[in-house]
C-alpha cells in the first residue's frame, strides 16, 4: 500500500483552505425573479393588420442579477436582465435585430426615480405568433445621485426595437398594468460627516522683560514678527522658563584675554621673588 506524501497532502489541505476564503471573500450576487402583468401595444398598422389587434396582455417573468450589493449616490452598476417570455408577438418567422431597453420604478430613502437599461442589439430568429423570448442581457444603470437608504428596482416597462430585413424597423412597447416588486435591491452606504475643530486663542508672556503677544512679538530688546523678520539686538534680558543666557564669539574671546593676563602676571610675579632670593643669597 503507498502512503501519501506528507507534502501532497499539506498542498491540498492548502489548496482547500485558500480556495474557501476567496469563495467566502468573493463578491456574492443576488438574483430575484418577479412578475409583472404586461400590456404591449402596437402602433404600427402593419402590425395591427397581422395581429388583428392593437395591443395584448399577459404576465411576464423579470430576474435581475448584480454582483453588488451596494452602491453609491452617481455609481454605475452592471446588472443582468433574464426576461421571460414577452405577450408581445411576431407576426412573421423571420430572423431579427432586437434591441431591448428595460425602465426600472426605483424606490429609495430619498424619493422616487426611473433608472433605463439598454441590452446590446443581438439578432435571433423570431417564430411566428409565439410570445418573444430574448436571452438574457447585460446593461448598466445609474444610482440616482440623491439616492440613500435601500435602492429597489421593480420592471415599469419593456420596449423591444425590431429590425426585419426588408421590412424595415418598428417598436413594440410593454408597461406594466400595476407595481410589480423589487427586482433587484442596493443599499446606499450612509454619508460620512466630520465635524468640529481646534482653537488657539489668546497668547502668553514671557516674564523678565520680554512679553510674546499672540506668539509672535517678544519685547524687551528682541523683536520677532511672524517668526520670519527680526530686528533690533540679538539677546533678550530676563530669561524664560529657567533658560540660561547665551554667550558668543566676544565673550569668548574676552574670558581668553583675561585668562591669557592673569596667568601673565602670576609669571613676572614669580621671577621677581626669584631674583630677590637669588640677590639675598649672594649679600649673604
Amino acid at each position: 500500500m503507498v502512503r501519501p506524501n506528507r507534502r501532497a497532502v499539506g498542498g491540498v489541505a492548502a489548496f482547500a483552505v485558500v480556495t474557501g476564503a476567496m469563495l467566502a471573500f468573493a463578491p456574492q450576487s443576488q438574483a430575484a425573479k418577479v412578475s409583472a402583468h404586461m400590456k404591449c401595444t402596437f402602433t404600427d398598422q402593419v402590425i395591427i393588420d397581422a395581429m388583428g389587434k392593437k395591443s395584448v396582455e399577459g404576465d411576464m417573468d423579470f430576474t435581475v442579477t448584480s454582483t453588488k450589493t451596494s452602491a453609491k449616490p452617481g455609481d454605475s452598476v452592471r446588472i443582468t436582465i433574464d426576461p421571460g417570455p414577452s405577450p408581445a408577438q411576431s407576426p412573421l418567422a423571420a430572423p431579427v435585430k432586437i434591441t431591448p431597453t428595460v425602465v426600472f420604478a426605483a424606490t429609495h430613502g430619498g424619493g422616487t426615480a426611473n433608472i433605463t437599461a439598454v441590452g446590446a442589439e443581438r439578432s435571433m430568429e423570431v417564430p411566428a405568433m409565439v410570445p418573444i423570448d430574448l436571452a438574457a442581457f447585460d446593461a448598466n444603470i445609474a444610482v440616482p445621485s440623491g439616492a440613500k437608504g435601500t435602492l429597489k428596482l421593480a420592471p415599469k416597462s419593456l420596449s423591444l426595437k425590431l429590425g426585419i430585413a426588408n421590412i424595415g424597423s418598428f417598436v413594440i412597447p410593454c408597461e406594466s398594468t400595476k407595481a410589480a416588486d423589487a427586482a433587484l435591491s442596493l443599499t446606499i452606504p450612509a454619508a460620512s460627516t466630520t465635524t468640529g475643530g481646534s482653537t488657539n486663542t489668546g497668547g502668553s508672556t514671557n516674564s523678565g522683560g520680554g512679553t510674546n503677544t499672540g506668539g509672535s512679538t517678544n519685547t524687551g530688546g528682541s523683536t520677532s514678527s511672524g517668526s520670519a523678520t527680526s530686528s533690533g539686538s540679538t539677546s533678550t534680558t530676563g530669561t524664560a522658563g529657567g533658560e540660561l543666557p547665551k554667550t558668543g564669539p566676544l565673550d569668548d574671546a574676552l574670558s581668553m584675554g583675561l585668562l591669557g593676563g592673569t596667568v601673565g602676571l602670576l609669571g613676572i610675579g614669580g621671577v621677581l621673588m626669584a631674583t630677590r632670593r637669588v640677590r639675598g643669597s649672594r649679600n649673604a
